[in-house]
């Protein structure tokens, strides 16, 4: 950013009318001595009157003593160092919930519709009510945030390890943010806080082959297959909802991840790792029976009934899809828990891909960008361990059952 950029964006956050930064001057006072021994000297320095950055010349002591002119001299120049930078005094009278309203404009804008969402919520209900009236650089001390981050944790507070651990990361993206716009020249205070050790809040199950099966038979046909494009393909139901039929290659029998559809916004995957051709197998049959021959037409619309106006609608929302139809069928069938959802049918399809061909394949077909994602995602299946286990004892002491004699 230029420096006439820079200043009407801090004169922006601190809420000044459109005036620039005064010009920035190299100052190299001269220390004096007063009777008593202590020496001091006269500089100008920025400061904000009524939201505006003026000038003022001050008085400022030099602690410590000094053995001559030449040693008082030297701290002068130190002291200048901070002074003679122009944004130093105006950033650290810059409010967090001013930065936070340039922050959500030039950055949290910028990110995908989902993040967008979780962002501002987390800004809203805890960053702003918690900083928001405080100095940017009342963050300098970690330990400071670190203490706040804890008080929000279970059991202490309601937040989960992955709700706090997001929060961590906003509040380490501003100060980032803050950096590359030229507003903050210190480390990023937020590298040393953490949300501690990681902890699930939700308990992560694995169907059994039966459950699944009975799971799909009570959901209508086409939503049918958009599960099993999750459960078999490693697709997230947003990249299945955002699935035209010009991204089916029937040809080479593979699904093409070109685009996503969240709750109403069509945009590219969210990251450059979910572009990616997975295998269709089995399914090719089913997603052509859906197809119309209109490339741009979405495969996927699943018929509801709703209970006003219309007697039929299309949905690919996928929080309606999942109340109306995919946690009754859970509940009904008796193994729905909190947390089950679309997400725990892709959970499957990493997992049963990584018994079959290594996390690497799997990371590849999920469209993870690290192994420690897909290793995440991967379900302890205890079927597959028990195998594993009565294999490799059955190596060492037989297929003997009477145990260790």
């Amino acid at each position: 950013m230029s420096r006439t950029s820079i200043s009407l964006l801090l004169n922006r956050l601190l809420g000044g009318n459109g005036e620039k930064l005064p010009r920035q001057r190299h100052q190299d006072p001269t220390p004096q001595q007063r009777s008593n021994g202590t020496w001091y000297f006269i500089a100008w320095v920025d400061v904000i009157r009524d939201g505006i950055p003026d000038r003022a010349k001050q008085t400022i002591d030099l602690p410590g003593d000094f053995h001559g002119k030449r040693e008082a001299r030297a701290a002068v120049r130190e002291a200048m160092k901070d002074i003679n930078r122009v944004d130093q005094i105006a950033i650290s009278q810059v409010k967090v919930s001013r930065f936070l309203e340039q922050y959500d404009l030039m950055h949290v804008a910028k990110q995908s519709k989902s993040t967008q969402g979780k962002y501002r919520a987390h800004i809203k209900n805890h960053i702003k009510p918690a900083f928001g009236e405080l100095m940017l650089c009342d963050l300098r001390d970690p330990l400071f945030v670190q203490k706040w981050l804890d008080s929000k944790k279970v059991p202490v507070g309601k937040l989960s390890w992955a709700t706090c651990n997001d929060i961590r990361n906003i509040l380490s993206s501003m100060f980032t943010q803050a950096k590359k716009w030229k507003l903050w020249e210190d480390d990023n205070p937020i590298e040393d806080v953490t949300a501690g050790r990681k902890k699930a809040k939700r308990e992560k199950r694995k169907l059994t082959d039966e459950q699944t099966r009975q799971l799909l038979a009570m959901l209508p046909y086409e939503l049918r297959v958009a599960c099993c494009v999750c459960l078999f393909c490693t697709l997230r139901i947003s990249e299945a909802m955002g699935l035209k039929e010009k991204y089916l290659n029937f040809k080479d029998g593979q699904i093409e991840v070109r685009e996503r559809y969240w709750r109403g916004d069509l945009d590219v995957p969210k990251n450059d790792a979910a572009i990616r051709n997975v295998p269709m197998g089995h399914l090719a049959g089913d997603l052509q029976r859906l197809c119309k021959g209109e490339p741009d037409r979405f495969v996927f619309q699943v018929e509801t009934h709703p209970k006003w106006g219309k007697e039929v609608s299309i949905c690919r929302d996928d929080r309606d899809l999942h109340q109306h139809f995919l946690r009754p069928a859970a509940e009904k069938l008796g193994f729905y828990w909190e947390g089950f959802g679309f997400h725990a049918l892709r959970r499957e399809a990493v997992t049963s891909i990584s018994n079959v061909l290594g996390i690497g394949q799997a990371m590849k077909m999920a469209g993870h960008s690290t192994t420690d994602m897909s290793l995440n995602y991967t379900l302890a299946d205890m079927e597959k361990q028990d195998a594993a286990v009565r294999a490799r004892q059955e190596s060492i002491m037989g297929t003997s059952k009477g145990g260790l004699q």
